[in-house]
């Protein structure tokens, strides 16, 4: 009885992964492994307020990456990945959505996948990262934040590359394919434009300015597979796409660490 209740709660995590699940509380924080950041405030067009942590490498440099997370947890749970980008020689910019880790409250129903207030959270991020450190830089997402980086970024001049791990194509096709492997509905928003939060319908006639698009995927993703990414490489001559052999998404990084940023390194090399 312990195993099937046991089966069943374990279940129920991994649909539950797939929609928001915020956390207000940081399960660990850059100073407890010693490394050196800076919390800022930065405020959205509508008056939030977000948290953000900015990060300084080694030496000095002026590549700057903004980080979206994808909407489990916090930015808390993206520190190791950070960490990768600082040995890289980039200065690292997190920050959390509102409603979530020490951002102003939001209201959120854990039935849904986004909402159309988390581009202004990265828009806000965007605009601050410009005004006061660089005029051009990248995006890395995971997940819902991997969808929202290529649709933003698609439309913001400043950025040059972006790396998508688990993005989305659109939100109907989500809806559709988690209802058929999962059973469930998973809500999306209603009122929103599409070409700021939808990749198929941002890159259709936006994000020329963009160097480079990463995306990667793991090669047994059921919901947005390899098959579907490819669907997006076609509307970017600038993209390309790495495979994590014989994972889902949600173990592209974990599944290999070094050979997830060998393969971010080599792109950005390559750009």
């Amino acid at each position: 009885m312990k195993k099937s209740i046991i089966l069943l709660c374990f279940c129920f995590m991994l649909k539950a992964s797939f929609a928001l699940n915020p956390s207000r509380e940081y399960a660990v924080l850059p100073s407890d492994y010693g490394m050196d950041y800076k919390e800022v405030i930065i405020p959205t067009a509508d008056d939030v307020k977000l948290n953000a942590w900015v990060f300084k490498p080694m030496t000095d440099s002026k590549k700057y990456i903004i980080m979206s997370d994808d909407g489990n947890g916090n930015m808390a749970d993206n520190i190791e990945i950070a960490a990768q980008f600082l040995s890289y020689g980039y200065n690292v910019i997190m920050y959390d959505y509102r409603g979530y880790g020490k951002s102003d409250d939001f209201t959120i129903n854990t039935k849904f996948f986004i909402y159309p207030q988390f581009v202004k959270d990265l828009t806000a991020v965007v605009e601050y990262t410009r005004k006061y450190y660089n005029t051009v830089f990248d995006m890395y997402g995971i997940g819902m934040g991997a969808g929202l980086s290529v649709s933003v970024g698609a439309n913001r001049p400043e950025i040059r590359h972006i790396i998508a791990d688990g993005t989305y194509t659109t939100f109907e096709d989500y809806k559709n394919t988690f209802k058929t492997v999962n059973g469930t509905d998973i809500l999306m928003p209603l009122a929103y434009d599409k070409t700021f939060m939808e990749p198929q319908y941002a890159l259709v006639d936006k994000g020329t300015q963009l160097m480079g698009i990463l995306y990667i995927v793991g090669e047994k993703e059921d919901i947005c597979g390899p098959d579907k990414v490819k669907a997006l490489l076609k509307l970017n001559k600038n993209s390309s796409m790495y495979t994590v052999p014989g994972v889902k998404n949600d173990a592209d990084f974990s599944a290999n660490k070094n050979e997830y940023f060998n393969q971010i390194k080599k792109f950005l090399d390559s750009h």
